[in-house]
């Protein structure tokens, strides 16, 4: 899909404690930034890129097509490591607190990233209706971030989202209008493994990460299967695919009134020689 990118204006406040036995100090003012929608060939994703005392931060939201919520993550040089998975909390202005996962710490191309999972859209949404909301967790980290006035990012994030959806051939309206997606109806993890690694890829340590997209029919049937991200391999690729057109198998998403509706499922397979 062509990479495109829609720029909208976003002022964001944020506040750093170093350290809880700390006086907290004065709160400062980021630099203006903007938000960005990436259309990516899987997904679109919001960022928003920032600076706070010299430091440069950025944040991400995808949708989770597998669970129908978001990924959120925050990277930067200045975060504080997180050794093991930890808690998120987040206040949101309404006082509708809550408490998210924290993935354990990642470090990539010498950046930092926190990540947590927003299952049920609830941050999301928040942003819709132009909450505030506080991010913080048990390792020297408070953030407070005011992200109102989002309604032009959130729509052009949904345009990206109808662009893709059209791209792959569904109606936009009826995958909006779902009271269920698709979901496995058995085990994803034994669709494939690493006994179905092709031969010649394995002697050679082919390894990449294959995102595939299912068409799935109203009784829950794959009906198709395409590669949108590729591992960088065609043999690894077409073994994705070969495999799941023959174990994949679902229960089919549902329309607004609950009857079964054709649909799609995309998901990642991680090709990886044993260590």
């Amino acid at each position: 899909m062509t990479s495109l990118s829609t720029l909208i204006a976003l002022a964001l406040t944020f506040q750093a404690i170093e350290s809880a036995k700390e006086s907290p100090p004065k709160a400062q003012t980021l630099t203006q930034a903007r938000w960005e929608i990436d259309y990516g060939n899987a997904k679109c994703q919001l960022i928003r890129h920032f600076v706070e005392a010299g430091q440069p931060y950025r944040l991400t939201i995808d949708r989770d097509w597998t669970f129908g919520g978001y990924q959120w993550a925050l990277y930067g040089s200045a975060l504080p490591l997180h050794s093991s998975m930890k808690s998120v909390e987040i206040a949101l202005s309404r006082n509708d607190d809550r408490r998210l996962k924290l993935k354990s710490y990642a470090v990539t191309e010498g950046e930092k990233r926190l990540a947590w999972a927003d299952s049920d859209g609830l941050l999301f949404n928040g942003m819709r209706e132009g909450d505030r909301f506080r991010i913080t967790t048990t390792k020297n980290l408070d953030l407070s971030l005011d992200l109102t006035n989002l309604t032009g990012a959130v729509k052009a994030l949904e345009k990206c989202e109808n662009d893709m959806w059209e791209n792959w051939g569904f109606d936009p309206q009826q995958i909006r209008s779902m009271s269920k997606r698709t979901e496995p109806s058995t085990y994803a993890g034994r669709w494939v493994t690493n006994n179905d690694y092709p031969r010649a890829d394995f002697v050679n340590r082919n390894e990449g990460m294959t995102t595939f997209l299912l068409n799935v029919d109203a009784k829950g049937a794959v009906t198709h299967c395409r590669i949108v991200d590729s591992s960088g391999f065609l043999s690894l690729d077409k073994q994705t695919c070969a495999l799941l057109l023959t174990r994949a198998a679902f229960d089919p998403a549902r329309d607004a009134d609950g009857n079964p509706v054709a649909s799609f499922y995309i998901n990642r397979v991680r090709w990886q020689v044993p260590r």
